[in-house]
């Protein structure tokens, strides 16, 4: 077998990189709400840092995807990373740090996020609800 039988075809990746990259993203949008809890000190409402995160996220998204997508997968993606990295601001207000609990919540989101995913791609309308890596 050579080495181009081995190597995928370009603009594929396998299951498994996907999977790396949306936990990579989950992973980037919970510490982008950690970090905004650090700076802040939690001086600042839950509803301030929601715009803030989210103008930020949308930006990150538009400036990297802009054209390929359409507004409401923009607007869609934007929500998603938003509730994950509003989790990131708020847990560590709330709870003590736990590894076990961080673990378990990751997976709980990637779980969910395979659900949507196979419900998506069982035929029911996206309806603006693809998430985006």
């Amino acid at each position: 077998m050579s080495e181009e039988d081995t190597k995928p075809q370009e603009g594929t990746e396998s299951e498994e990189a996907v999977a790396d990259n949306f936990m990579n993203s989950i992973n980037m949008a919970f510490n982008l709400g950690v970090a905004a809890h650090q700076e802040s000190g939690q001086s600042k409402s839950v509803v301030e840092i929601a715009t803030e995160l989210g103008n930020q996220i949308y930006q990150n998204f538009a400036q990297a995807y802009g054209g390929e997508i359409n507004e409401s997968f923009l607007k869609a993606n934007t929500e998603y990373f938003l509730q994950i990295a509003l989790m990131g601001y708020i847990i560590p207000g709330v709870c003590a740090f736990d590894n076990d609990f961080k673990e378990k919540f990751f997976a709980l989101v990637y779980a969910r996020a395979k659900q949507n995913q196979q419900r998506q791609s069982g035929g029911e309308p996206e309806g603006g609800s693809r998430i985006i890596t």
